[in-house]
């Protein structure tokens, strides 16, 4: 060997073998069927289960991947620059997951899809990849219950809020009724107001519609972050006139005939209420804070 031929090897830089780097990216893919069969098991549940609040989560995926496609033409174009930083964002994940099995905490194991990702566009792509497609990443979250605990107190805040407003519209009216915990009594009937009509469903859901709402919403940057914010406020008052709806029918024609199929076709059209509400006031606020044509055309170009 010469002198010359030495001089062209790179110095300090040490060659990896190809069986440790197919060792590690084969315990990648065996960490990834792990988070990734808990989490689809977890969906399946959630979605299958009687009076399930995450019914929806089905289709937050393929909505992420749908934006995710959306892109495809300009995440074509950034330069692909793969940073080691993705491997310590693989280990954050990876530690998540080991966490929630030592605990017992399975929302870590979930949670851990979303940095596994992130990760993975890291080492594979760019940070700008990555940063470009912060919202399919984030909007992951909706898949994801909330524990039960939580979502047990919040449930019941706002299903009592939604019938304490009921009665006192009902009130205002002349009609007289009084609220007892969860029942709404009416003369010598009463009404039972459960968990499923606390609204719970309806605020998850109108949350994740209004979060895509405010992403893709030609308006200005404190616009979106209002259609945000008022997605949750329009979910729980077109509930509270939902159960307002049941009290009058309840009081009229008996509580039977508003826990029947009034109480179904009831649901489906308040949430179509909630949801023309919603989109009124995206509509609303593009013609009064549109986005200027420079920032539309920079919105472009990103």
């Amino acid at each position: 060997m010469t002198s010359s031929s030495l001089s062209k090897e790179p110095i300090g830089k040490v060659k990896i073998p190809s069986w440790w780097l197919l060792s590690i990216w084969l315990l990648v893919l065996f960490l990834l069927a792990i988070i990734f069969k808990e989490a689809a098991e977890n969906l399946y549940y959630n979605v299958s289960r009687e009076n399930s609040y995450y019914s929806h989560s089905i289709l937050v995926p393929f909505l992420s991947v749908f934006f995710v496609w959306s892109q495809r033409k300009r995440l074509s174009e950034l330069p692909k620059t793969p940073t080691n930083w993705g491997y310590a964002v693989l280990a954050f994940s990876c530690s998540l997951v080991i966490l929630g099995e030592l605990l017992g905490f399975r929302i870590f194991s979930q949670l851990a899809i979303i940095p596994l990702l992130a990760s993975l566009g890291l080492i594979f792509f760019s940070v700008r990849h990555v940063c470009y497609l912060w919202f399919p990443l984030v909007f992951l979250l909706f898949m994801i219950p909330l524990p039960e605990s939580l979502t047990t107190g919040i449930t019941f805040r706002v299903k009592l809020m939604a019938a304490e407003g009921a009665v006192w519209l009902s009130n205002l009216v002349y009609l007289p009724m009084v609220r007892d915990g969860s029942y709404i009594h009416i003369g010598d009937d009463r009404l039972l107001i459960g968990d499923v009509c606390g609204g719970m469903r309806s605020l998850i859901s109108l949350m994740a519609l209004g979060t895509i709402m405010s992403y893709i919403s030609e308006t200005r940057d404190y616009a979106r972050v209002l259609v945000l914010l008022i997605a949750g406020p329009i979910a729980i008052l077109s509930n509270l006139l939902r159960i307002f709806f049941l009290c009058v029918v309840a009081y009229f024609w008996g509580s039977s005939m508003a826990t029947g199929w009034v109480h179904d076709l009831s649901g489906i059209l308040v949430y179509a209420l909630a949801l023309s509400l919603l989109i009124g006031v995206e509509v609303l606020l593009r013609k009064v804070a549109p986005i200027g044509k420079q920032a539309t055309t920079e919105s472009s170009d990103v």
